[in-house]
């Protein structure tokens, strides 16, 4: 297995060291819980004593300290149980009221699996155990009976067990309030599907125990992408976002242990994919996949929802998918490569139903990334990225989606530098089809389109020339051959004419496809005037007078 350190930079999320009792780090315990509860409860003490002994002083008369502070009294201490009885009424109510609102709020917005980790949550469960002893505890006191008896110790104990109750009021609201935010649910839900994960592989497979922490597992993913879709839905962006780097954790969490699991755990459950037919169950059983599977699902649900109403949701399941990909690279995990390209291109698929230019920008700047790591393992794999840029972008023209041929052409372009400069064997492959890009009717139908193909050739041309690399160089001339001479001296104009590297418009990359430093339009120069003009008739003398003034 690779070394962790060539791995994908991992979230802040999955830098946390693991996490404590309650669910808090010690630190977080100390500032949340114990800090607090001491100062409440210290006030609450030194405030007692301080006024106790003042009134001592000033009107105790006859009577002795150890009196003036406690009671020493049968019939006192019954009228203070009673009393701190009618404290615990009071307050358990209303935290559980307060609770219980807070959390069906939370649910509704974000999602119904939300009570279910609340409940479970151990925090949570230790405060309301104290308050249910507390109170059942002050109830066999009302009723205990006394007579001559001081129960000094039972109250001391009822008076301790009540100053818990409410000097941790504050500190537990203060907890849920911290517990119900998108960041803490989405931490817990991938934290307990890590938990499973981790399990299942000292569960030796099991049959009870894989189909519990597949389920858990399984549902983590779901809840994740609920709170995504829920997101999205009400135009929630930083939360959305999370979610979607959260859920391609669960699927990075997975990879990084997936060898060491037991084969039982690769058995998918059909209730996981209700939609599914038997040949994709198979087919994912076979290639160790379902995990994986099941979150790329997911994120094509949020890519659908948000394609229309959230453009950064769009970007971050693109991120996502290609980091998924360079995961598998260096795990070399070839089966999870091949269903990222897959998805990859059925997120393309979507975006061009959509008529969607901005998200299939965006898309094909994570593919060529990825396409560009996966060049330097799988040479046949990158052929295959290279086809599909092609045919995506081609069949974009035909689907009238502007620009989108061109990000396309530009983005094959960046692939053939990267494969140049790492001398990948088959980089003759890739420029067929980098050349093949314009062969189709719409593109030789659209001039804007057909010129900025070319743009691209000749931008790749010119990088070849700085290369001195004249074999590839005659391979673009001569695909070049039967172009019209006012159309490629057109061409040519623009791209010298273009002297700005940033774009007028604000863009996600930033850069203006068509920019030439200057020495890369001297290499262009250079390729028309030793490939290009000789392909034309010379002009004659008067023609040549009157070309300046066109």
């Amino acid at each position: 297995m690779t070394p962790q350190g060539n791995l994908p930079a991992r979230s802040g999320a999955e830098q946390r060291p693991r996490d404590s009792r309650f669910g808090e780090q010690p630190s977080s315990l100390l500032r949340h819980w114990v800090i607090p509860f001491g100062v409440l409860s210290g006030l609450s003490v030194v405030l007692f004593f301080v006024f106790r002994l003042w009134d001592w002083g000033e009107f105790g008369g006859e009577k002795s300290l150890l009196e003036a502070l406690f009671l020493l009294d049968a019939d006192q201490a019954a009228d203070a149980i009673g009393g701190i009885k009618d404290v615990l009424n009071a307050i358990v109510p209303l935290v559980v009221t307060v609770v219980a609102i807070v959390v069906q709020l939370a649910a509704q917005r974000y999602t119904p699996k939300l009570v279910d980790l609340f409940i479970a949550d151990r925090a949570t469960i230790a405060y309301f155990a104290l308050m249910v002893v507390a109170t059942m505890y002050a109830l066999l006191m009302v009723y205990a009976r006394f007579d001559d008896l001081l129960p000094f110790w039972g109250t001391l104990v009822m008076l301790l067990l009540t100053g818990a109750v409410v000097g941790l009021l504050i500190p537990y609201i203060n907890y849920v309030f911290l517990f119900l935010t998108p960041e803490n649910i989405i931490r817990i839900i991938r934290r307990n599907a890590k938990t499973s994960m981790a399990r299942m592989q000292q569960a030796k497979g099991r049959p009870g125990e894989t189909r519990r922490y597949q389920r858990d597992v399984a549902n983590a993913m779901e809840q994740i992408s609920d709170i995504a879709l829920s997101a999205v839905s009400q135009m929630d962006r930083n939360v959305a976002l999370l979610s979607i780097r959260s859920l391609k954790d669960v699927m990075a969490d997975h990879l990084l242990i997936k060898r060491r699991m037991p084969a039982v755990w690769y058995r998918p459950n059909k209730d996981y994919f209700p939609a599914a037919s038997t040949d994709f169950l198979n087919e994912i059983h076979r290639t160790r996949t379902w995990v994986e599977a099941k979150g790329f699902m997911d994120m094509e649900l949020i890519f659908k929802m948000s394609i229309k109403e959230m453009p950064d949701a769009v970007s971050a399941v693109a991120n996502s998918t290609k980091i998924i990909g360079q995961y598998a690279i260096r795990l070399r995990d070839t089966l999870v490569l091949q269903a990222v390209i897959e998805f990859f291109n059925t997120f393309l698929r979507h975006a061009l139903n959509d008529r969607n230019p901005k998200a299939l920008y965006n898309l094909f700047y994570q593919y060529r990334l990825l396409a560009e790591e996966v060049l330097l393992v799988d040479q046949k794999l990158a052929e295959r990225i290279a086809f599909y840029f092609k045919y995506y972008g081609q069949l974009a023209q035909t689907y009238n989606v502007p620009l989108i041929l061109i990000t396309a052409c530009f983005d094959l372009s960046y692939l053939l530098k990267k494969g140049y400069q790492v001398q990948a064997p088959n980089l003759d492959a890739l420029m067929t089809t980098f050349l093949e890009v314009d062969d189709n009717p719409a593109t030789q139908s659209n001039e804007f389109d057909l010129r900025s193909v070319r743009k691209a050739q000749l931008a790749f041309a010119a990088f070849l020339l700085s290369q001195g690399d004249e074999r590839l160089v005659q391979r673009i001339a001569n695909d070049m051959k039967q172009e019209p001479r006012e159309r490629m001296e057109t061409i040519q104009r623009e791209m010298l004419s273009v002297s700005d590297r940033k774009f007028w418009e604000v863009t996600d990359r930033g850069v203006n496809f068509f920019f030439l430093e200057d020495a890369e339009k001297e290499h262009l120069k250079d390729f028309y005037r030793r490939y290009i003009e000789p392909n034309y008739p010379p002009r004659d003398a008067k023609l040549q007078v009157a070309a300046p003034g066109r």
